[in-house]
């Protein structure tokens, strides 16, 4: 099979998937009774956020070390990530690597801070804020595998490249505009 074809399929496999989840998703008003909890539900400890505001409540009791972070060891795992993103950027732009891979560690300090927000808050607005930039780091890592040297033909190659954005931007603004009516419990749970 040729790269070509494995691409075609590939592409209409996600696009098929992601429109069948935005009619589930649409279909199917998420409400706040329908929290997932993975703690005990007798967790009755509330802090400065509370009352909290997503649509799961994660593997770690709520407000145990300080009042003013809902999950404490999540939020600083994902503190820790972005640090780590920040020290490879750093690296990066010492050893002038290409822009597309400073871009790719930014993408995933964006997404440790993004997700140390949702952990410490346990809102909706932190909610999407761990959530999408995930959806664009995974964006830009598709960005970055369809700019490698694989296809043959420069005709091939800009066309693949074309679809990518096409498709990249499309699952973006998507993915934005339905997350921002409705977390997306099926996916991220």
């Amino acid at each position: 099979m040729s790269s070509m074809l494995i691409f075609h399929i590939l592409s209409s496999i996600i696009f098929r998937a992601v429109i069948i989840e935005a009619r589930v998703v649409l279909a199917s008003q998420t409400h706040r009774s329908d929290v997932k909890h993975f703690e005990s539900k007798l967790d009755t400890n509330t802090g400065y956020w509370s009352p909290s505001t997503s649509s799961i409540d994660w593997c770690e009791r709520n407000y145990v070390v300080t009042q003013y972070i809902a999950e404490f060891w999540n939020c600083i795992s994902s503190l820790v990530m972005s640090l780590l993103a920040a020290i490879l950027f750093i690296r990066g732009l010492y050893n002038k690597i290409e822009n597309r891979f400073l871009l790719l560690s930014l993408s995933f300090g964006i997404v440790g801070f993004g997700s140390a927000y949702f952990h410490g808050t346990l809102t909706h607005l932190g909610q999407m804020a761990d959530e999408l930039p995930m959806v664009y780091s995974m964006i830009i890592s598709w960005f970055i595998l369809f700019r490698m040297d694989t296809f043959n033909k420069l005709k091939d190659k800009t066309y693949a490249f074309d679809l990518a954005i096409l498709f990249g931007i499309f699952y973006a603004v998507l993915w934005t505009y339905l997350h921002s009516l409705q977390t997306f419990v099926i996916i991220f749970q």
